[in-house]
């Protein structure tokens, strides 16, 4: 583990060329690099929908293939699934933390903010042992927006702390995308509310494609080794696209996995939560976690009201 400490040479304001700066003296474990000029942060609930993560993730692994650094809060939900899907896709993440340097909250993330040491960086401009205390986080959503070129608000609802990331990267002139979800989704009342509310922003879009999150408008030559040829990133969800599928030969699941897979595909129209739980014999606090791994390997889609269906590719 690489700890650079508070020194100014080692600090992002130097490193990244920030405009605004930080401004503020940091605990940095890990390491911060120029390539991590411009990264996309992506930020978003603390509650999250399979949606809200899905979409998460997808965004974390556009912006890796695209070769930007994904900075994010290391919260639970939608801060957790970026800094995830950032490294299992091979990419550079940063935490910039709301507690002391050696303070991981949530304590669930402890294993993970270690990986993300190890490739990228931890960040705070608290003092050590400061604890997760409620008015920091809105400090430290002032230094993602700083840190970041550009911003993806995945899902908010009405007071969403990430809003707040959201407003202050546009003050400082950065892109900002909000990820469309369902009409009338409470989730996502955060969300078009800013887009409501700053809908004459030049640098304010809607994330109708993944693609725009890299510059080129495609991925660059640093991940292209792990893509196949004709495999679609689109996403029917947002860009009306085919979805990204693996071929049905290598889909592997396990034994729960197979059982709710199983009763999903045999319900071709759809079927809700409560049902699945009660065919399937797996607890309601198990069940997200099976159906986010069905969600990702493109076999199962999930409908508003947590209904589940089979994919179309999956059939």
């Amino acid at each position: 583990m690489a700890k650079t400490g508070n020194t100014a040479e080692n600090h992002p304001d130097r490193i990244l060329k920030l405009d605004p700066k930080i401004g503020l003296p940091l605990d940095i474990e890990g390491s911060i690099l120029p390539c991590d000029a411009d990264g996309i942060a992506i930020v978003g609930s603390r509650k999250p929908s399979l949606y809200g993560i899905k979409l998460a993730g997808k965004a974390a692994e556009a912006a890796v293939k695209g070769g930007k650094t994904v900075i994010s809060g290391l919260a639970r939900g939608i801060d957790t699934e970026s800094h995830r899907a950032a490294l299992k896709f091979g990419g550079r993440t940063i935490a910039v933390l709301g507690t002391g340097i050696n303070v991981i909250y949530p304590e669930e993330n402890v294993g993970l903010a270690e990986e993300i040491r190890q490739n990228g960086a931890l960040i705070s401009q608290f003092p050590p042992d400061t604890p997760p205390i409620g008015r920091n986080f809105p400090i430290r959503n002032e230094t993602v927006a700083k840190m970041c070129g550009s911003l993806v608000l995945v899902q908010a609802a009405a007071k969403s702390g990430s809003l707040i990331t959201a407003r202050l990267a546009l003050e400082y002139g950065k892109k900002v995308f909000v990820c469309p979800g369902e009409i009338g989704d409470p989730l996502f009342e955060g969300s078009y509310g800013f887009l409501k509310k700053y809908r004459k922003n030049r640098n304010l879009k809607i994330l109708s494609d993944f693609d725009m999150l890299s510059e080129n408008g495609g991925y660059s030559d640093l991940n292209s080794e792990l893509f196949s040829a004709g495999r679609s990133e689109k996403h029917p969800e947002i860009s009306g696209g085919k979805p990204f599928l693996k071929e049905k030969k290598e889909l592997q699941l396990d034994g729960t996995e197979k059982i709710v897979y199983n009763i999903i595909k045999s319900n071709p129209s759809g079927i809700d939560f409560d049902t699945l739980t009660v065919l399937s014999g797996i607890g309601a606090a198990e069940l997200p976690t099976v159906l986010l791994t069905l969600i990702l390997e493109g076999a199962v889609s999930e409908l508003s009201g947590k209904i589940y269906k089979p994919s179309e590719a999956a059939l």
